[in-house]
């Protein structure tokens, strides 16, 4: 989701100075007017202008659990949400591996849609209500995840984005989904905020809910 280089001060040209001549009364009013507007005009353009960090800022659009959120670029709708103790991970050799956390395991099942160009999910993270962030899981390979896919115009794909995190900070919870064409990355990129819906109640029935073991396959 530039550097602005001093001004240069020109050099005071040489020659001889003429003393400045007093203002006439009318004058005055004039000046002081004009200074009023001045001053009013630069209050409103430092108001207004865009800081280096307000430049670089991602473009957000928001929704909840079910909305389809159209973003500029891809369409995103978080369609479930899950807790698991632990996550279960088909294994290179054909046998599963289980991957555990100190916390609690956060699924959501995701769809997603690019609007014009096919679209990469490079971002996928938690966005808590007291501000911290979680990544999604390093636990999980990215296969099994909607990371791996090619997000294509005109159809969905699916996948779940999996999190660690502290079951204190599943209440306030949002997902944020950033993509983007092929491997480049730009900036103030278009993002995908989701409210994940969980109050205080929700949150602890979730646990509650959370299955002791989650298992995964390759999804679309």
């Amino acid at each position: 989701m530039g550097t602005v280089a001093p001004e240069r001060v020109a050099a005071p040209a040489r020659g001889r100075r003429r003393a400045p001549s007093r203002p006439r009364r009318w004058q005055r009013p004039v000046g002081l007017v004009a200074g009023l507007a001045f001053a009013a005009a630069a209050v409103w353009a430092q108001t207004f202008a865009y800081t280096r960090d307000d430049r670089g800022a991602p473009l957000t659009w928001t929704g909840g659990v079910g909305d389809e959120v159209r973003a500029s670029r891809v369409w995103v709708q978080a369609r479930a949400v899950h807790a698991a103790k632990a996550i279960e991970v088909p294994g290179t050799s054909g046998k599963p591996q289980t991957a555990t956390t100190t916390g609690v395991f956060l699924i959501v099942d995701l769809a997603a849609q690019a609007t014009r160009e096919p679209q990469k999910v490079v971002w996928l993270e938690v966005l808590t209500a007291d501000g911290h962030r979680y990544a999604s899981t390093d636990r999980v390979p990215e296969t099994q995840t909607i990371k791996q896919f090619f997000v294509q115009p005109g159809w969905w794909v699916s996948g779940p984005a999996i999190f660690e995190l502290p079951v204190s900070e599943l209440a306030g919870a949002r997902i944020v989904v950033s993509s983007v064409r092929g491997f480049i990355v730009e900036p103030s990129l278009p993002e995908v905020e989701i409210d994940l819906g969980l109050d205080e109640a929700g949150a602890a029935r979730l646990v509650s809910e959370a299955k002791d073991v989650y298992p995964l396959g390759n999804k679309k």
